[in-house]
């Protein structure tokens, strides 16, 4: 029986029983690492008294699955030894004595931190924990009917998910989640599973995990051993996950972790009697780690360098905080020269310091390049801005009107291909290699052309403005085209002047040992193998492009002082010699970047190594306004 909400409601212990659990038979256990204890295939009774001696002995809660059908449920649980809030704990409770107690326990400004829930729909079980924690804005939902719903019921505030559970029976799911307002940014995607739809979870874990410096956080069971997994970039050491295993297994493995330095951070079971499995997720630590600021490099040609410094930095500081960008590079240039090249790290130990000439993907700044090779080959005159693309490359397109696309058509994004009508195709290289050769590899960019040229134009050459990334990386092959030779050759004989400009290739094998991470939290079919069902990250082709086949459009990677001091002799939008007042930005999954001429010889370029920041407000904030503002408030000289 479940005790009266009176008795419930005036508990005066801080760990408090609402429900008595039947004595079952099985194996528990209660392991002792040093600063991680965990236990499974326990009672409700008897997890509330390793909890009471848990939270005396300075311990917090990080894990919590019930499971089993009642009465027979049981509890698996993680505790680490920190400092930590006071806690409300609740076990063996229907939905109503659950609800009854959270909203009492949230009316005194308790905040849920854990829930789980098991058993059908009628006669579930819940289990939760709440803490007097400093969080202004969270939202808990149980009894959905859907693990998307949650979404609409955060009045657009951002959450990270915190607990999760799927209980019912397969044909009548239900769904508790728990978010946090996600303060600071951090990135983590959950998959979720319903009766009509299944992840595959070892190919999402796959692929996840791929995503490099990423690891699994949770991997949430049902009793029918679904799992939903939710994936984070935080470091908490070396980790191993396992998943399918028995209460014998479990116990081996945690034996075996052991001595491999590693305790169990989160611990789910599902299931019941011999039925019974869990995932468990090893680590050195279960709390991840913190995040460190540093800054590098040098800044000069400002009246007061000091306090320049302190303005720049501070200014970075506080955008990066707020948005959880890791890495980033700020360079101010004059008249080619670099004066000033500032590094910024916002990151954890596992991450390198970013240093001033560490090399960023830099997304459509890379078009400048480009345009400078046009204007290089123009000034020899072994081209013409009037000269009409396609005959001069000897392809014939299906839409005639293309005959007359000319190379200032492609700078000025005027040639009659809309990306708003037609789609990007360089981000939709799967789609090209199917119409190219089958499948049967990878496109390049011949494959590219070919497929454009047997394609409708969206408008008549010159008719439209229509930002093209297809434009630029023809533009490319134009270049390489009529000098027979490959364009980043000819970029570094004829352009470059000994700049360090690379281009960024697809394969992430080429980037394990990256300095600069170009983080994102998506990933996407692989474009390089056309007919593989494998996904891999956005910065790895997982945004439907290959980077060699597109280094005119948004490719190269190069440091932000590379491309103040480049801006300095070139336009930096357009064609020519420097182009005062003109900026370009850039953008791709897993980077943003941003360049700018100001007044008549001071240029400054800005490098991120992600995109997913919290808006593009805020990237706009960044570049529009506080970074003007600095170079009003700290002139050079």
């Amino acid at each position: 029986m479940y005790p009266s909400i009176t008795s419930l409601l005036t508990c005066c212990l801080s760990i408090c029983s609402v429900a008595q659990a039947a004595v079952i038979e099985g194996r528990a256990s209660y392991e002792n690492a040093s600063k991680i204890q965990s236990y499974y295939n326990v009672k409700g009774s008897d997890h509330a008294k390793k909890a009471k001696s848990l939270s005396a002995d300075g311990y917090q809660i990080v894990s919590l699955s019930t499971y089993g059908s009642p009465p027979d449920v049981q509890y698996a649980a993680v505790w680490t030894q920190q400092k930590g809030n006071p806690i409300e704990i609740i076990y063996n409770a229907n939905k109503t004595t659950y609800d009854s107690w959270f909203d009492s326990w949230k009316a005194k400004g308790y905040v849920s931190t854990q829930i789980s829930a098991t058993g059908s729909r009628s006669k579930a079980v819940f289990a939760g924990v709440m803490e007097r924690a400093n969080v202004t804005n969270w939202v808990q939902v149980c009894d959905s009917v859907s693990p998307w719903s949650y979404e609409n019921s955060t009045n657009g505030v951002d959450m990270a998910i915190k607990g999760f559970s799927m209980y019912g029976t397969p044909s009548d799911r239900r769904y508790c989640a728990l978010g946090h307002e996600n303060v600071g940014n951090q990135l983590s995607t959950v998959f979720y599973s319903t009766t009509q739809y299944l992840i595959d979870f070892p190919e999402v874990f796959r692929s996840e995990t791929a995503k490099r410096l990423w690891r699994p956080s949770k991997l949430f069971m049902s009793d029918d051993h679904i799992i939903t997994p939710q994936f984070v970039d935080t470091d908490v050491g070396r980790w191993v996950a396992k998943e399918d295993l028995t209460a014998a297994e479990l116990a081996k493995e945690i034996k075996s972790q052991k001595q491999n330095g590693l305790s169990p951070i989160d611990l789910q079971g599902g299931g019941e009697g011999k039925d019974t499995r869990f995932a468990v997720i090893f680590a050195e630590h279960a709390i991840p780690s913190s995040r460190k600021w540093t800054a590098k490099g040098t800044v000069s040609g400002f009246s007061n360098n000091a306090d320049a410094q302190a303005g720049m930095d501070a200014v970075m500081k506080t955008w990066m905080q707020k948005n959880g960008v890791r890495q980033a590079q700020v360079a101010v240039a004059r008249n080619g020269s670099v004066l000033t090249e500032r590094s910024y790290t916002w990151a954890e130990s596992n991450r390198a310091v970013v240093k001033p000439d560490d090399i960023f993907l830099l997304a459509s700044v890379s078009k400048m390049f480009v345009h400078a090779a046009i204007y290089n080959l123009v000034e020899a005159g072994s081209l013409n801005y009037s000269t009409t693309v396609y005959p001069l490359l000897g392809y014939n397109p299906v839409d005639t009107r293309a005959e007359s696309i000319t190379i200032q058509h492609l700078l000025d994004h005027t040639g009659g291909y809309d990306r708003s009508v037609s789609g990007d195709t360089a981000f939709m290289f799967r789609d090209i290699a199917i119409a190219q050769s089958n499948g049967t590899r990878a496109a390049d960019l011949r494959d590219f052309i070919e497929y454009m040229v047997a394609r409708p134009l969206d408008s008549a050459p010159g008719d439209n403005y229509a930002y093209s990334n297809y434009g630029s990386a023809l533009l490319s092959y134009v270049v390489s085209n009529i000098t027979n030779t490959p364009y980043m050759k000819f970029l570094e004989k004829n352009v470059l002047d000994g700049l360090n400009v690379q281009l960024y290739k697809t394969a992430a094998k080429g980037h394990a040992n990256d300095n600069i991470v170009q983080e994102s939290k998506f990933t996407g079919y692989d474009p390089v193998h056309p007919k593989s069902q494998k996904m891999v990250p956005g910065p790895y082709g997982g945004d439907g492009a290959v980077k060699e086949a597109v280094m005119g459009a948004f490719s190269l990677a190069a440091s932000a002082s590379t491309i103040a001091k480049f801006i300095g002799t070139h336009a930096v939008s357009g064609v020519g010699g420097r182009a005062w007042g003109a900026w370009r930005d850039g953008t791709v999954v897993g980077a943003r970047t941003f360049a700018e001429s100001r007044g008549a010889d001071v240029d400054w370029a800005l490098t991120l190594n992600t995109r997913e920041y919290l808006s593009e407000e805020e990237f706009d904030d960044l570049r529009f306004y506080k970074m003007p503002f600095f170079f009003e408030d700290f002139p050079i000289v």
